[in-house]
C-alpha cells in the first residue's frame, strides 16, 4: 500500500467513525445535578447540611465545658490532635440548648475550626438540585436557613454553615467587646 493510499484509507476510517458517532441519538436529558447533604435532627426537627460546607463529622466526643459569656458555647473537644470550640447548633438556631443530647459534631472551617453539636444524625442524602428550594427570608427566626430540600416525602431546612460560622464570630466579637468595657 502506498503512502497516499494509507492516508486516504485512514481518512475514510475517521470519516466513518465520525459519521457513526453523529448517527447515535443525543440524549435529550442533560446530566442531572445533585446536592450532597447530611440529614440531621435538631431538637427533633428535620434539617440538612451541605456536605461541601463542612470539613468533617465526628461522634461521641467528650466536650469539656468552661465558663463563658457566650450561651451557645458548650466547651472544647479534642479533634484530630487539636482543640475545637464546640457550639450548640440547637441554641444557634433558636432552640433551647441540648448539651446532654449533643452526640454529633459537624466540623466547620480549616484555620480556626469550630464544631456544631446536634443530637441526631440520620444519614447521607443525594438529591436533585430541582428538589432544593429558596426560602422566604422574611422570618428572622430562620435567618440561617436560606433553602429547604424535599427528600423522601419530607421537607428539611438546609442550615447555612457559612452563616453559622459568621454568627459565631459575631457572638465572640460581641463577648470580647463586653469584657473590655
Amino acid at each position: 500500500m502506498s503512502e497516499p493510499s494509507a492516508i486516504a484509507s485512514t481518512a475514510a476510517e475517521l470519516r466513518n467513525a465520525f459519521d457513526r458517532t453523529r448517527a447515535i441519538p443525543f440524549s435529550t436529558q442533560a446530566v442531572e445535578q445533585v446536592e450532597s447533604l447530611l440529614s440531621i435532627r435538631v431538637s427533633g426537627d428535620p434539617y440538612a447540611i451541605r456536605v461541601g460546607e463542612i470539613s468533617g463529622l465526628a461522634s461521641d466526643r467528650k466536650v469539656v465545658a468552661f465558663p463563658s459569656s457566650i450561651p451557645e458555647l458548650l466547651g472544647v473537644a479534642g479533634i484530630r490532635g487539636g482543640l475545637v470550640s464546640v457550639y450548640s447548633l440547637a441554641a444557634l438556631l433558636g432552640y433551647t440548648r441540648e448539651a446532654d443530647q449533643a452526640r454529633w459534631l459537624v466540623l466547620c472551617g480549616t484555620e480556626e475550626p469550630v464544631g456544631l453539636a446536634f443530637s441526631d444524625f440520620e444519614g447521607y442524602l443525594r438529591v436533585p438540585l430541582t428538589h432544593v428550594y429558596a426560602t422566604d427570608q422574611g422570618n428572622a427566626a430562620h435567618a440561617h436557613v436560606k433553602h429547604v430540600v424535599r427528600a423522601a416525602e419530607l421537607v428539611r431546612a438546609v442550615v447555612s454553615i457559612p452563616d453559622m460560622v459568621e454568627l459565631i464570630k459575631r457572638r465572640c466579637e460581641k463577648s470580647r467587646v463586653s469584657k473590655e468595657q
